[in-house]
């Protein structure tokens, strides 16, 4: 996979074969630590690991970089998409070469959050769409709660919860928005 490929950092080095994990082989860049793999490696690696479904929080310190970076291998722009809903960074891939650009420590926060094992649902158009729902989602819970403040969405959260396991939750919603109250 290696045969001159270069990374588009400052030094521009030449991409060194690197093993990921065992039996997983990919390349990286000696200078910044980026790594290059070819999803039909992960799809063979993976399909040699356990079933998993457990994900844990992922946190990476590595900088996520803010523009469209070129395929190594055939210099078109790779697309950027989000692994999480937290954006915690963006893994790139280019959609022709089924290459995953990974920066420094964002392999490792997969591995270590568990998502590492679900790339290709996360990455798929399906995936990209929950997790562009689920920030929507966050980022409008944010607003509210600086709208309305902690307390009360919370206790609106509650009887939300309690309202789903109600058999009669449409007889009690009706006498919620009664303009008469129900007791003194």
């Amino acid at each position: 996979m290696t045969a001159n490929l270069h990374c588009d950092c400052a030094a521009h080095s030449l991409l060194k074969p690197t093993t990921l994990e065992p039996g997983l082989f990919a390349a990286t860049c000696p200078d910044c630590g980026a790594v290059l793999l070819k999803m039909d490696d992960w799809r063979r690696w993976r399909g040699a690991q356990p079933a998993s479904d457990a994900h844990a929080p992922l946190a990476t310190t590595a900088a996520d970089h803010t523009r469209a970076r070129p395929c190594p291998a055939c210099a078109r722009l790779m697309e950027r998409l989000s692994v999480d809903a937290g954006a915690a960074f963006r893994i790139d891939r280019c959609g022709p070469c089924q290459h995953l650009w990974l920066d420094a420590g964002e392999w490792p926060a997969l591995m270590q959050s568990g998502l590492a094992l679900h790339l290709d649902a996360l990455l798929s158009d399906g995936g990209q769409r929950r997790l562009q729902a689920e920030r929507l989602q966050a980022s409008r819970m944010q607003a509210l709660r600086q709208r309305h403040g902690d307390a009360c969405i919370d206790e609106i959260v509650r009887i939300q919860h309690w309202l789903a396991e109600q058999p009669h939750r449409d007889e009690l919603l009706a006498l919620l928005r009664s303009p008469e109250p129900l007791g003194p």
